[in-house]
């Protein structure tokens, strides 16, 4: 075979070590610690662990289940109960979270927090959670709703509970000469009670029944009635409808001084045609009657148009439950008419 020159051999082994020794002294520069800012990005093919994931259920991201997202719309604007009867409450979800409702939990206790009273139960009901309870003495009580521990908006709600009241057996114990055609009446938390006369004016009575002060009087001008129709109270707000003028006014309860007014003759939107009997939702609207047209039509309690019910017929007079639920006398047809809060 034919042999190497020595030489070239040495000259190869110079060659060699100079780039080994350029390679370790470039090492040396290397960190042998891995530096704060470095960063190790890892990839994962995630596809099989969500297909497999996916087929027994998924999983709610920590922000949709904010407590805020959720309220207790309790559907009441005083916030009462009776004994031995069930009260429910909504609870409003935001969009998409519906199956969360699994972490909402429920306490309902006596105010003085000396005893725990019925069971809250949670029904998660067309995407809204339904909130029973029912107390079993009278007083004050506090419902509480939490999710993962912590309070949604509302709560905690105070509840006031009273004892039943039994209708089977009622007295007359007194009548109240208020006037022409008497149509509507209210009666105000200090006791006093609100009655509505064709002649134009609210007659305000004392509990006793004794005449203190007149509302309004004949007229058209603000605060004043052609012929006022319902009453409703709201806190101390005085809504008064007026068959004639087709608009409902509203006053203070306590001292009779006009506020305000809203609606007009016509059908369009705000607008009345013999307007009679009125509801609130305890939502802040304020739910009217509107005769002639054949609807309810629901407002602000500034008066701010919100929405109009149709009805199948002439509607006299509303009112709305516990639930939500609007109830609407239908004169001339002999029936109630019910429309789902939804």
């Amino acid at each position: 075979s034919e042999r190497t020159d020595p030489g070239e051999v040495l000259s190869v082994k110079k060659l060699i070590t100079n780039q080994l020794e350029e390679c370790i002294e470039e090492y040396k520069k290397l960190p042998l610690e891995i530096e704060d800012k470095g960063a190790i990005l890892t990839l994962v093919d995630t596809s099989t662990l969500n297909k497999e994931i996916n087929e027994f259920g998924s999983f709610l991201e920590f922000d949709q289940l904010e407590p805020l997202l959720y309220s207790i719309d309790s559907g009441l604007a005083i916030p009462l109960a009776t004994v031995k009867k069930e009260r429910k409450f909504k609870v409003a979800l935001s969009a998409g979270i519906d199956k969360a409702a699994s972490y909402l939990k429920g306490s309902f206790i006596k105010s003085d927090r000396r005893k725990k009273e019925g069971r809250v139960v949670i029904v998660n009901d067309n995407k809204t959670a339904i909130v029973s309870c029912t107390p079993q003495s009278i007083g004050g009580y506090e419902l509480s709703v939490t999710i993962r521990g912590h309070h949604i908006k509302g709560s905690p709600y105070q509840l006031s509970v009273k004892a039943s009241r039994d209708y089977t057996t009622l007295t007359n114990q007194r009548s109240f000469n208020v006037g022409s055609s008497t149509y509507g009446v209210a009666v105000h938390t200090n006791g006093e009670v609100f009655a509505s006369s064709w002649d134009g004016f609210v007659q305000v009575f004392s509990e006793d029944g004794t005449a203190v002060r007149r509302i309004g009087s004949k007229g058209k001008g603000n605060g004043k009635f052609g012929r006022p129709w319902g009453l409703l109270l709201v806190g101390d707000r005085l809504y008064v409808s007026d068959y004639n003028l087709n608009r409902v006014q509203y006053f203070s309860a306590t001292t009779g001084q006009y506020i305000g007014q809203f609606g007009s003759k016509g059908n369009g939107n705000g607008q009345f045609s013999k307007p009679e009997g009125m509801s609130t939702d305890g939502k802040g609207n304020i739910l009217v009657a509107d005769y002639s047209n054949k609807r309810v039509q629901v407002f602000k309690e500034d008066g701010t148009f919100v929405q109009v019910i149709q009805c199948d017929g002439t509607a006299s007079d509303v009112a709305v439950d516990n639930e939500g639920k609007i109830h609407v006398t239908i004169c001339g047809q002999n029936h109630v008419q019910v429309f789902s809060p939804d």
